[in-house]
Formats: structure tokens, C-alpha cells, sequence
């Protein structure tokens, strides 16, 4: 799956099985991943690449940087 196939992908599989995003949280690396970080409650970038970083930093998400 890639950008808005993941959450294609995820929302056939909450609709399968009865769940929702209620509380959720999506961790990622990659400016591919922005559909999916938009749909949670609890996005955040870690050791994000620029684009995701920048969009983070903008939309006041948490930013981890892991060594």
C-alpha cells in the first residue's frame, strides 16, 4: 500500500472489523505516510525526511528524533 491506499486499506479493514480510529495513533518516517498521519488523532513523525518534518513542525505534531 502506498499514500491513499493505506488508508483505503485500513478503512476496509475497520469496516470489516467494527473497529474506528477513535484514539488512534500512526507513527512515521515518510511525507508518504501524510494521508494516513491525517486520519489518527495521534500523528507523529519520527526521524521524519524534510517534507514530513516541515509538515509536522506547521500542524504542531510531535516530532521524535531516534539515534
Amino acid at each position: 500500500s502506498y499514500r491513499e491506499g493505506k488508508v483505503e486499506r485500513l478503512r476496509t479493514w475497520m469496516h470489516t472489523h467494527k473497529q474506528n480510529l477513535s484514539g488512534s495513533w500512526f507513527y512515521s518516517d515518510s511525507h508518504n505516510d501524510l494521508p494516513l498521519l491525517g486520519q489518527v488523532d495521534h500523528p507523529v513523525a519520527v526521524n521524519a525526511d524534510p517534507v514530513l518534518t516541515a509538515h509536522a513542525l506547521r500542524l504542531g505534531w510531535p516530532t521524535i528524533y531516534l539515534e
